[in-house]
Formats: C-alpha cells, sequence, structure tokens
C-alpha cells in the first residue's frame, strides 16, 4: 500500500456490500504514535468510524491506515506486564500438558512482538520461531535468543518457513488477527504450514464485553476488525479448517481464544462454539439495533468523564493518567482530554519515556516517579490491567489516592 490510508469497499470476512456505520470516533491519531515535544502540531490524524455488515454482522474500520506507519516501529512491548507474561505461561502449560507434542515439535507465534509467548514453550523444550514486522521489537527477541523474523505474516512467507523449518504443530496469533486486513491470505498462511494434526490458535477480543461493557476504547486503526464468531466460522471454512473449540478470557477487556483444526484432522470439537454462538444471539449481536444502543452508551461516558474532571480541576485537584496505553488515547482524543485535564501519565515502559500522548500532548514519564508528582486521581488509561496497576500503586492508594475507572461507567474508586 502507496497511500497513507485505504477506504474499506467491502466485508473483509464475507465480501459483501452493505456496510453501515454505528460509531464515527472523530479523526484521531494513531494509537501509539507517541511524539516528541519538537512534534507537537504535526500529528496525523485519521478517520476513526465502525461499520457493521448487514449480511454477516462482522464489524470492521471504514479505513485501513498503511501498516508501515503502525507496525514498523512499535512501542508495545509484551513482557512489560505481568499479567499478559503469566497468560502466555498458562497457554504454554496447557498445551504441553495436552500430550499433542511430540519431540522437537515446531512453535510458530504470528506477530510475537518480543517472545514473551514463545519463551514458556522454548523452556518446555519445543522448537520456538517467532514472526513480527516490527523491527525494534523483534531485535529485542533476537538479542534474547527468540527466534524472530521481521516481517509480515504471508502465504509465501509460510511456504519459506516450512522449507527450511518443516511443518508447525502450534501455530499462535495473539492479538494480531484483529489487526489484518486480509485475514482470508492470513488464515491461508497459516493453513500452508500447519501440521496435519496441528493447532492454529487466534486470540483476540471479543466483540460482544467491547458491547456489553462499552469498551469503545478498544477501537482504534490498528484494530481493523472486532471479531464475532458466527461470521469467523464461515472464514476458517473456507480455508479448510474447523473452530474445533473455544475458551473465553478475561485479558483486554475479554477476549476468545479459538482452536482451529484441519478439516480433515481427527475430530475433536466441543460444545465450546456453540455455546458462543448462543451467546452471541442472545445478546443481540445479530441486530443493528444492538450497535445503535451501543453509540448511545459511548456519548454518555464522554460526557461524564469530561465533566468529572472539569470538576475535580475547578476543585483544585491534580488528575494524571496511567498507562500509556494505545486505548487511552482513543479515550483521550475521542473525549477532548489534553494536557489541561491530565498533568501527566506515568508508565513503565522504557520506550515510552519522555514523549508526549499525540494531540493531547500530556507528558509521560515514568511510574516511579508517582509519589514525587503526587496526584489525588489516576485515570486508568490501560484499566484492563486495573489488578495489576492496584498493586504497583500501593503508596499512592495508602496516601489517599483515588482511581478513576472510564468503562463500563465512570467511577471513582
Amino acid at each position: 500500500m502507496d497511500e497513507k490510508f485505504k477506504e474499506l469497499e467491502q466485508c473483509r470476512a464475507c465480501g459483501s456490500k452493505s456496510l453501515v456505520s454505528y460509531l464515527d470516533l472523530g479523526k484521531t491519531p494513531l494509537a501509539n504514535s507517541l511524539i516528541m515535544k519538537e512534534d507537537v502540531g504535526t500529528e496525523e490524524v485519521f478517520p476513526l468510524n465502525v461499520l457493521l455488515c448487514r449480511d454477516c454482522f462482522f464489524s470492521q474500520l471504514s479505513i485501513v491506515v498503511n501498516p508501515e506507519k503502525m507496525f514498523r516501529n512499535y512501542f508495545f512491548v509484551s513482557s512489560i506486564s505481568n499479567t499478559f507474561r503469566k497468560h502466555c505461561e498458562e497457554l504454554a502449560f496447557q498445551l504441553n500438558d495436552s500430550g499433542i507434542f511430540e519431540d522437537n515439535n515446531l512453535i510458530v507465534d504470528i506477530a510475537s512482538n518480543d517472545g514473551t509467548l514463545l519463551k514458556p514453550f522454548k523452556e518446555k523444550g519445543n522448537r520456538i520461531l517467532g514472526v513480527d514486522p516490527a523491527l525494534n521489537i523483534a531485535k529485542i527477541a533476537n538479542d534474547e535468543r527468540i527466534e524472530t523474523i521481521p516481517e509480515y505474516w504471508t502465504p509465501e512467507l509460510a511456504k519459506k518457513i516450512r522449507e527450511k523449518y518443516g511443518t508447525a504443530k502450534v501455530i499462535t496469533a495473539f492479538n494480531v488477527f484483529a489487526h489484518v486486513d486480509d485475514i482470508h491470505s492470513f488464515v491461508e498462511s497459516a493453513k500452508l504450514l500447519l501440521d496435519k494434526e496441528g493447532y492454529f490458535i487466534i486470540e483476540s477480543p471479543h466483540i460482544l464485553p467491547l458491547i456489553n461493557n462499552t469498551e469503545f476504547d478498544t477501537i482504534y486503526h490498528e484494530h481493523l476488525s472486532y471479531l464475532l464468531v458466527k461470521p469467523l466460522i464461515s472464514v476458517m471454512n473456507s480455508h479448510g479448517f474447523r473452530i474445533a473449540k473455544i475458551e473465553e478470557h478475561n485479558i483486554h477487556g475479554g477476549s476468545i481464544r479459538m482452536f482451529m483444526k484441519h478439516i480433515e484432522s481427527e475430530e475433536t470439537s466441543d460444545e465450546t462454539v456453540r455455546a458462543i454462538l448462543e451467546k452471541e444471539e442472545k445478546q443481540g449481536l445479530y441486530s443493528f439495533d444492538t450497535y445503535l444502543s451501543f453509540k448511545e452508551k459511548v456519548s454518555e461516558i464522554k460526557y461524564n468523564l469530561v465533566s468529572l474532571l472539569k470538576k475535580l480541576k475547578s476543585e483544585g485537584k491534580i488528575v494524571a493518567g496511567f498507562g500509556a496505553s494505545a486505548k487511552g488515547n482513543t479515550l483521550l482524543n475521542y473525549s477532548g482530554i489534553n494536557n489541561e485535564l491530565l498533568t501527566h501519565v506515568f508508565d513503565i515502559t522504557p520506550e515510552k519515556q519522555n514523549k508526549l500522548t499525540p494531540v493531547s500532548n500530556i507528558p509521560i514519564i515514568h511510574q516511579s516517579r508517582l509519589m514525587e508528582n503526587s496526584p489525588d486521581y489516576l485515570l486508568l488509561l490501560a484499566w484492563n490491567y486495573a489488578d495489576e496497576i492496584f498493586e504497583k500503586t500501593l503508596d499512592f492508594k495508602n496516601k489517599g489516592g483515588k482511581y478513576i475507572i472510564p468503562v463500563p461507567e465512570v467511577r471513582i474508586i
């Protein structure tokens, strides 16, 4: 893609051109495009508008930003979160204890970041290989001896990997499937590399909790799609896969982990797929009215949050943000919250230090300086890691500090 972005012309799941908007968050910067002070005023902004396919009810953004702008130099490092590290370890233990592995099996992780998911598999004695287009993050992984290919996932790359390493017993794709424009090519690539009795495992946020809990801040340009199981069954079947099992996990506001197998492999499916489909239907996710109701709740959060921050400022209270997250930038920019309402954003990630949030221009400083700056309130911009944040900020809480949680409704704790 040579241009900055392209407009979506048809549903990426089913190909229908019957697309309708249900949530327009305005023009916002790329969620991970943190800037230096000298770059203030130069930030690029792009439409952030969610469309619904009238035929299969798949949700997707109206545009696709050039991935080179978003993924070649990346600020999110997986291992920063203790919660995510533990989550990855649990999957490695689960699969190693399942009996599916033999000696010297290959595990391939797509969008492997710094290798957080692969490390526990390596410790269990498996061969591992990461694939990630972020040059800076892939270097971190390779320096840690987590072999990582710094490329996008394509059928051509899958063939090269198969020729060099053989088939993969497990292919994992955590928090990446929603980032992909051509999901059919993505799935076909996995089909080419996966062992005949292997598992292709996708984990991404599910649109059910996004709608139920008004998690609109998880919408940003990297997330091109918002996953619904019903249309994904058809996508997988069209490439010779079946969804054998689905697990629900609380991470990232509510995610689904789908275990795909070759259609011709031994039948091991259970009732979890049917159960998820029943939940989706019960929650009205195959009805346009549900999405219009969601839009109204998003507007209410914006009004209540901005009103609260202005009230606290008028009372002389100091409010800072915690977690310079991608979702935080959606919240800040949609709500028009800037450095007049938040003094700083605290974050532990080395790559984010001394930068500013885009457009809102709030300084990012290390979380070790929290007590030095003594805010009265912390707005949790990474609320999906709330429990971990509470543990890291006990001194703040013990001195009377309070937390503002923005979703599913604005509240102070």
